[in-house]
């Protein structure tokens, strides 16, 4: 029964900030981020921002950021029998959480550095925030839910999770460690108790 519950997108929004045309970000810009910004502290508005470069090959003014935000929201997938179609219930409401978490982090960013948000990068008019997507999807076959606390399917014989399905739909930060470390472990169950000699 708890198969398809406890989905989230790890609170994740995409966004960037305009740069005075003193503060260069470079030419050359590796794809993955390599720095942060932590207010996970402020328990009234939980963001861990990644700095997402942009890797354009010019320069281009753009600080670009992964918003990870504390988002409590979840969602769950069910199955239209009719359409033979699989829905997952997350709405715009559900993303405008996080587009909320993550605006008043920059707002007190942009005020202090005298910056703005850009406005182009994100799909015509004057969207500013990417809601629309997650990089971490997490949830679904949640783990000690639908599954034991080793990642096997309740009620299926050899039948194992090990990716980020295991997780409540939030972990605060990137979670692919986490995800990593409970393959490992589930591996590691597997193969001491799940496999004949």
């Amino acid at each position: 029964a708890s198969v398809g519950t406890g989905w989230g997108t790890n609170g994740n929004v995409m966004l960037g900030r305009a740069n005075h045309l003193w503060d260069t970000v470079g030419a050359n810009q590796s794809t993955m981020p390599v720095m942060g910004i932590d207010d996970w502290a402020n328990t009234a508005n939980r963001v861990f921002a990644e700095i997402a470069p942009l890797p354009t090959g010019l320069e281009h003014w753009v600080s670009l950021y992964l918003a990870i935000t504390g988002n409590p929201e979840r969602a769950s997938f069910s199955y239209d029998t009719g359409s033979g179609e699989l829905r997952l219930g997350w709405t715009a409401a559900h993303s405008a959480v996080s587009v909320a978490m993550a605006r008043k982090l920059f707002d007190r960013i942009n005020a202090a550095n005298s910056t703005i948000y850009r406005y182009d990068l994100f799909g015509p008019g004057s969207k500013v925030f990417a809601d629309d997507f997650t990089y971490h999807p997490l949830g679904g076959c949640v783990l000690g839910r639908a599954t034991d606390n080793y990642g096997r399917v309740k009620g299926y014989s050899r039948l194992y999770v090990t990716d980020g399905s295991l997780v409540p739909g939030s972990l605060g930060v990137n979670p692919f460690v986490t995800i990593t470390a409970l393959a490992e472990r589930t591996m590691a169950r597997v193969l001491a108790e799940d496999t004949a000699p």
